[in-house]
């Protein structure tokens, strides 16, 4: 038998002599599974229990959604609602789950803050709602498992490794406080991508059942987690490993050796400078770095040999660490992107000229300096002319300063010129951020002037810079190049750094890319 279509949507049709007519057409219900379901994905978890009731087809569209996510954001009024109130909520939850028998679930997602946050008295056991949740998504197979969950009390709850051992999981993220056991070690896990935010570890097993059992595992993100002082990973799959753990217990140890890691970003602050903490590397095909906060008491990271990115914002505080330093940037002969931060810069420069055998392929530099001031431009002149290659210079500086040291006006065009800088040929993005002096106008006017292949350049100045910007503009420059002025009202507020990012990236008119640096 033929189905005829559902009362829903309204067309109205007139013809001569004779009335309009209305017919009710519901184009969801008409809709393939797989259209309907990709709709869905978009609705929230409140509407979707809405479409629910709008008919029996469309109850089965939304028990059989393949993604759920319920967000608390979404109820602003249960936050000191009664109990009762978010027991309905509770309960909508459970009997959607519930009738949606083993029904495959592609993604779950849940951001929940507990009643208690909010009402002292309240006497709702949330957290264990919260689990069977968790259970019945792990029993409907689910491949994608997103846990935000604000945990109000002093004892963390204890998470189960049950999820785990779910084969359908394909990623996990859990962003709440709480202990994680280690699953077995005899386990296995289909994982792809695991991250874990506000977790206490408390068994260092847990890090080689990821070594051992996890063996198609591509991205691992540690977040602020706790508990553990050793972490040892040792994965033939990982590829992208984050480690944003700035107040991890001291004594820290971290050794990652992963034959396939591409991406490694780490951010490690050493609050116990008596105790002893150690990074040891072995990520031979490593080819992007972003290393900040502290050095390790001692670090030993190999050969780089195909890194190609680098940014490095790291504490400073000796010769010794800048000895550290130097011998990190010798690792990486091949990198072509290469961001330092202002206690990098203002170490490397302040020891003066110094080798130049890592950053001879460089292609993009960006440095971060609190000036261009005379005691760093003959430091500054040694690493430029180690870059033979380089095409696109981003020069960051702070506002104007009143340091007894920072004369900044005694270099001008004549003696940049002078150097024979090689990369001059080849330059053809450049951002300068004006300090106070002239060295860094006299630098662009010798830019504008000589790099003959230069495309665009932004200079973001100070009100007081106007003048001598204006005289800059009448300088001769590359018959292509087009030159962008920004006058920056709020520099020295640390509002200026975005404003010029923006700037640069709207010089540019396109994301930057690794391919359109080394092109």
């Amino acid at each position: 038998m033929e189905h005829k279509p559902k009362l829903m949507a309204t067309v109205s049709r007139q013809g001569q002599g004779v009335h309009a007519e209305s017919i009710m057409i519901d184009r969801l219900s008409n809709l393939p599974d797989p259209i309907a379901h990709h709709i869905f994905s978009f609705v929230d978890l409140k509407d979707i229990v809405r479409v629910g009731c709008a008919s029996k087809r469309c109850r089965q569209f939304h028990l059989s959604t393949p993604t759920l996510s319920f967000n608390f954001n979404e109820f602003p009024d249960m936050k000191k609602s009664p109990c009762s109130k978010r027991l309905e909520v509770m309960n909508s939850l459970d009997r959607l789950l519930a009738h949606r028998q083993n029904d495959k679930l592609k993604r779950f997602h849940i951001h929940w803050v507990p009643h208690n946050r909010y009402v002292e008295d309240c006497s709702c056991d949330e957290s264990f709602r919260i689990m069977t949740w968790v259970y019945d998504a792990v029993r409907c197979k689910v491949e994608e498992l997103d846990l935000d969950i604000c945990v109000h009390q002093e004892t963390p709850l204890a998470l189960s490794s049950f999820m785990f051992l779910c084969d359908s999981l394909r990623s996990l993220s859990v962003n709440m406080k709480c202990v994680l056991k280690a699953p077995p070690l005899d386990s296995s896990s289909n994982l792809k991508s695991l991250n874990l935010r506000e977790v206490c570890i408390v068994e260092e097993e847990f890090f080689t059942w990821i070594s051992c059992c996890c063996k198609c595992i591509k991205e691992l993100h540690l977040h602020d987690i706790y508990g553990v002082q050793n972490i040892t990973i040792e994965s033939s799959s990982l590829e992208s490993f984050v480690f944003r753990c700035p107040g991890l217990s001291a004594g820290c140890n971290l050794n990652i050796s992963g034959e396939k890691l591409e991406s490694l970003h780490i951010y490690w602050g050493n609050i116990f400078l008596d105790r002893k903490s150690s990074l040891n590397l072995f990520v031979p095909n490593l080819k992007s770095l972003i290393w900040s906060g502290s050095l390790f008491s001692h670090q030993n990271v190999g050969k780089l040999t195909c890194l190609e990115m680098a940014e490095l914002s790291l504490k400073v505080k000796s010769g010794k660490e800048f000895d550290i330093i130097y011998e990190i940037l010798c690792s990486m002969p091949e990198v072509k992107v290469l961001i330092l931060h202002k206690e990098i810069t203002k170490a490397l420069l302040k020891e003066g000229p110094m080798p130049t055998l890592f950053c001879a392929r460089i292609h993009y530099l960006q440095m971060h300096m609190e000036g261009l001031f005379d005691f760093l431009v003959p430091a500054m002149v040694c690493f430029f002319r180690g870059m033979p290659s380089l095409n696109t210079l981003y020069l960051k500086s702070d506002q104007i300063t009143f340091h007894p040291e920072a004369r900044s006006s005694g270099f001008d065009a004549e003696f940049w010129k002078s150097q024979n800088l090689a990369f001059i040929k080849k330059l053809r993005l450049i951002n300068i951020e004006l300090s106070n002096g002239s060295n860094g106008i006299e630098l662009a006017r010798y830019i504008l002037e000589h790099a003959q292949n230069l495309e665009k350049m932004a200079i973001v100045h100070s009100p007081e810079q106007s003048n001598a910007i204006g005289k800059l503009n009448e300088s001769k420059k590359a018959p292509n190049a087009i030159v962008v002025f920004e006058e920056d009202q709020e520099r020295g507020t640390r509002k200026h750094g975005p404003r010029a990012f923006w700037l640069f990236s709207r010089m540019l008119q396109r994301p930057l890319s690794l391919d359109s640096i080394w092109s």
